[in-house]
């Protein structure tokens, strides 16, 4: 199968992945004709068919990086849902079925192999995988539900296994992280364009309405307006690490820009203040290594601010309404905080009366419901991941991820003095979105869905491809 050409992002994008874009936008438009439109049968079917053909192409095209650009790109789009044998599937879910169908019959023809050594790190996620069946099966409230949605959690943790088979270089590594970001930049753009055409036509597609009062929300193909803001603030994160540690692209610059602009207009708060908070860790290991250098920053600066200017009318007032809410004296003054409040109360109870395997996944919303507080018929949401992690797994399953995620940036932290520059600029840029994302999904929970384990999978992946290449060395 035909491999990507060497020179990936230089002073222009390059074709392949102009088609790559090209791809995406179609896949953006059937997701969203799918989800709003009153399509007909046959029409339905004709679409869900070009959808999946389409997907299966790009899969198989430029093999590996063609998967890893599905699974990336369906990992963008949860918000879009259908129902299958009385699941709720999502394109996520038909990603991940695609990437390890092709997997799966490559293995069989003998083109691949599927055999890894795991690490240590693996074992507990396995380990953690196995918790979430065994409450959902014995300590579940409803077993016939909770077993349900870990199966569904379990498929969703798959790319963590999937990058593991498709990433089998350093090259292939810097490659794939690079279609991450740019996928990134992409959702961006159309969360973008989602936000104007609100603000100039009052469309709704893309949108969250009353997502904040009278504010809407931007949620472009994400799940939630909060979960876009974390998305595009770790992509943010991520341009800014490579354009300062890596080749100091214009591009990523511009990337930079347009996915932090994505996060301001998600008014995710969470999103906005963890951004600047890891740009100073950003800008501080820059310092360290002797990359910092403000000159080359004019050009990203001055992008910013012509896109400042263009959206301050839109958009300051809103920023300013979101954060005006906010009172240090009486943090539960704010709706969204209060909200979040009562559900964490809650869930902190249910984890005192099962403190040690809890009650199975995503078990929370069995157990709150708002038509007790506010009188409406609507199922809680632990927001807080290591709150929401206590509740369906115990203090057990809690260490065991615990476990998990420091042995994998432990091993990342011995293996650095090994690595290339190019590569260990990607390790840091996967590190600092991870540090984003721990600050932003202490209030917007995204471990069950699948671009939280793309990005966790990716970083293993390179993980396990630098341990092969300089195994030598190691051993000594």
């Amino acid at each position: 199968m035909a491999t990507i050409s060497s020179h990936y992002f230089h002073e222009n994008l390059p074709l392949h992945f102009a088609k790559y874009l090209v791809v995406l936008a179609e896949l953006l438009v059937l997701s969203y004709l799918v989800a709003t439109e009153d399509l007909t049968p046959s029409l339905f079917l004709v679409i869900g068919v070009v959808g999946l053909v389409t997907i299966f192409l790009v899969t198989l095209a430029n093999w590996p990086l063609g998967a890893v650009f599905v699974l990336a790109a369906g990992s963008a789009m949860p918000k879009f849902m259908g129902s299958l044998f009385g699941l709720h599937v999502r394109p996520e879910h038909i990603s991940i079925a695609f990437v390890a169908g092709v997997i799966l019959w490559l293995a069989m023809r003998g083109r691949i192999s599927v055999v890894h050594h795991l690490r240590s790190f693996d074992y507990f996620l396995i380990a953690y995988i196995f918790l979430n069946f065994f409450t959902s099966a014995f300590t579940s409230p409803e077993p016939r539900m909770t077993l349900r949605w870990a199966t569904m959690n379990a498929i969703i943790m798959l790319p963590y296994f999937l990058l593991r088979v498709l990433v089998t270089s350093e090259t292939v590594f810097r490659k794939a992280f690079d279609i991450l970001l740019w996928v990134g930049a992409a959702e961006s753009v159309y969360a973008i364009i989602c936000f104007l055409s609100n603000r100039l036509f009052t469309t709704k597609f893309g949108m969250e309405i009353g997502q904040y009062g009278a504010i809407p929300g931007t949620y472009g193909t994400q799940y939630e307006p909060n979960l876009l803001g974390s998305y595009a603030a770790c992509c943010a994160v991520m341009f800014l690490t490579m354009f300062f540690l890596g080749d100091r692209s214009r591009w990523h610059g511009l990337g930079c820009v347009v996915c932090l602009l994505a996060a301001a207009i998600s008014l995710a708060r969470s999103a906005i203040v963890a951004f600047p908070l890891v740009a100073m860790v950003v800008v501080w290991v820059a310092f360290r290594r002797g990359t910092f250098q403000i000159r080359k920053m004019l050009p990203m600066l001055a992008a910013a601010g012509v896109l400042l200017l263009i959206f301050s009318p839109f958009l300051l007032s809103m920023l300013r309404e979101r954060f005006s809410t906010i009172d240090l004296t009486e943090i539960s003054s704010d709706e969204t905080t209060a909200g979040r409040l009562i559900q964490m109360a809650a869930a902190v109870n249910n984890v005192q009366q099962h403190p040690w395997l809890g009650t199975g996944t995503a078990s929370f919303q069995l157990l709150f419901n708002w038509q007790g507080v506010l009188g409406e018929d609507s199922a809680g949401w632990v927001s807080n991941t290591p709150l929401r992690i206590l509740h369906d797994t115990g203090v057990i399953g809690f260490a065991v991820f615990s476990l998990f995620v420091g042995l994998l940036i432990k091993a990342t932290r011995k293996l650095f003095r090994l690595l290339s520059p190019k590569t260990k600029s990607v390790f840091i840029a996967l590190e600092m979105g991870l540090l984003l994302y721990a600050i932003t999904f202490q209030s917007s929970e995204a471990s069950l869905l699948a671009f939280t384990w793309v990005h966790l999978g990716l970083l293993a992946a390179g993980l396990t491809v630098a341990q092969t290449e300089h195994a030598a060395t190691l051993s000594r």
